[in-house]
C-alpha cells in the first residue's frame, strides 16, 4: 500500500507491498526489443556516409602532420566545402616546433598565443553552430576567403579546455543540421580533438627519436620520414619537388688535424648557415657526420640549381669564428636531383624515394671527384610504376 503522501509502503522485513506509482511498466525482452526498433532516428545518408570515411582517415593519420593533410586538405574536399581554417592555442610555441612546413597552409593554419579569440567564438559550454553573414563572428573567421556567407564551427577540446576551433566555410546554406546532424557533426568532432592530441603527443615523443642532438634539425630517421611525405604531397599538388645532398668537403682532416670539438662546431655553424638560406617551407637534415640534406617542395631544376648554388657560395665566403681567435673555411660539394610529376608519373612512392637519394648520391660523389665546392646535377631515368 501507499501511505497518504503517494509513497511506496514497505514492510519490516524491506520487501515493498505495491509498486511505486508512476514507474514504468516492466518490458519483457520481447516488448523491449520491439520497441528498440521502432524508435528510429532519420539521418541525413550522405552526411553520415562522409562523416564515416572522414572519420576512418582521422584514425589512420599516421603523424601531426598527416592529420593537418585530412582536416586541412581532404575534409573541405571531402564535404564539398569552399574553405577551411584551423585556429589552435599555442601559447609556448610547442605546436610552432612541432609541426613541419606549417607555412605552406597560410592563413588556413593559425597558431595563436591568446586561447580569448578562439572562447570568443563560442558559448559558455562550446558546441558546434553553423552561422550566417548576420553573426558578427563572420567577421572574424576566414577573413582571407571571399563570397563565404556561411560557417560551420567546430570547437576542439581537451577535458573541457579550449585547444583550438576549425571553420568550414560555405557560399550557401545548403548545409541542413537537424538534431541528428547535429549529433553527428559533434562526434566528428570529438574525434577530431582526440585524434590531435594524441598526434601531438607521438610527435613530441618522435621529434626526441628524429632530431640530431648536435644541430637540432632532423636526423636520418627523420629525413626518410619528410622525403615520404613530402613526395606523397608533391604528387597530389603536382607540384616538383627537388633533393640537395651536401657535405664538407675534407672534413675527414679538418677533424683529424683540429679535434673532435672544433670538428662539431664546424657542423653546427655550417648547419645554421644553411638553413638561415631556406624557406619557411624547406627542410633540412643531418645524415651524417659531415653530410646533410635539403628537401625543397615545390622546387623545379632551375630553382633548386639557384638554391644549390646559393647555398655553396655562402659556405665559401663563411668564415667560422671559433671564438679563440681562430677562423675556419670550408667548402661544400652540392648533389641535386629533381622529381617532376608530370614528366615522372610514379606510383611507388617509397621506391621513388630512394632513387632520388641514390641519384642525389650519384651527383654529390660525382662533385666531390671534380674536387669539390661545386654543384652536380643528375636527373631521374627510368622510374619503377
Amino acid at each position: 500500500m501507499a501511505d497518504d503522501t503517494g509513497r511506496a509502503r514497505f514492510d519490516l522485513s524491506g520487501s515493498q507491498n505495491e509498486e511505486i506509482q508512476g514507474a514504468p511498466p516492466v518490458l519483457s525482452r520481447s516488448e523491449l526489443r520491439e520497441r528498440r526498433l521502432s524508435e528510429t532516428v532519420t539521418l541525413n545518408r550522405y552526411l553520415y556516409l562522409q562523416a564515416q570515411q572522414l572519420e576512418h582517415m582521422l584514425l589512420e593519420a599516421a603523424d601531426l602532420q598527416a592529420l593537418l593533410e585530412v582536416l586541412l586538405v581532404s575534409m573541405p574536399r571531402h564535404f564539398s566545402f569552399q574553405a577551411c581554417e584551423l585556429w589552435l592555442y599555442d601559447p609556448e610555441n610547442v605546436l610552432a616546433n612541432l609541426i613541419v612546413g606549417g607555412q605552406r597552409y597560410g592563413q588556413q593554419l593559425q597558431l595563436l598565443h591568446d586561447a580569448f579569440p578562439i572562447q570568443e567564438l563560442y558559448d559558455l559550454e562550446p558546441d558546434i553552430v553553423l552561422i550566417d553573414a548576420t553573426d558578427s563572428r563572420m567577421f572574424e573567421v576566414l577573413k582571407s576567403e571571399h563570397g563565404i556567407d556561411h560557417a560551420l564551427l567546430m570547437p576542439l577540446t581537451d577535458a573541457g579546455r579550449m585547444i583550438g576551433s576549425l571553420h568550414l566555410g560555405l557560399q550557401d546554406d545548403s548545409l541542413v543540421l537537424g538534431e541528428a546532424e547535429e549529433g553527428l557533426v559533434a562526434h566528428l568532432t570529438a574525434i577530431i580533438s582526440s585524434c590531435f592530441k594524441s598526434a601531438v603527443s607521438q610527435q613530441q615523443i618522435s621529434q626526441l627519436t628524429m632530431l640530431d642532438p648536435l644541430t637540432q634539425i632532423s636526423n636520418m630517421r627523420g629525413f626518410e620520414k619528410d622525403i615520404a611525405r613530402e613526395i606523397s604531397r608533391a604528387r597530389r599538388a603536382d607540384q616538383p619537388v627537388t633533393v640537395l645532398l651536401m657535405e664538407i668537403d675534407e672534413f675527414d682532416d679538418l677533424y683529424d688535424h683540429y679535434g673532435k670539438r672544433r670538428g662539431e662546431f664546424v657542423v653546427k655553424k655550417v648547419a645554421e648557415r644553411i638553413s638561415s638560406d631556406l624557406r619557411a617551407t624547406d627542410m633540412m637534415a643531418r645524415l651524417s657526420r659531415p653530410k646533410f640534406a635539403v628537401l625543397i617542395p615545390g622546387s623545379g631544376e632551375m630553382l633548386g640549381q639557384d638554391i644549390a648554388e646559393r647555398m655553396r657560395g655562402d659556405i665559401e665566403d663563411f668564415a667560422i669564428d671559433d671564438g679563440r681567435g681562430a677562423v675556419l673555411q670550408v667548402c661544400i660539394s652540392i648533389g641535386l636531383v629533381t622529381w617532376e610529376p608530370k614528366n615522372y608519373p610514379a606510383v611507388d612512392m617509397p621506391q621513388l624515394a630512394r632513387q632520388m637519394e641514390s641519384v642525389a648520391n650519384k651527383a654529390l660523389e660525382t662533385a666531390k671527384s671534380k674536387g669539390g665546392n661545386r654543384v652536380t646535377q643528375s636527373r631521374l631515368s627510368t622510374l619503377i610504376l
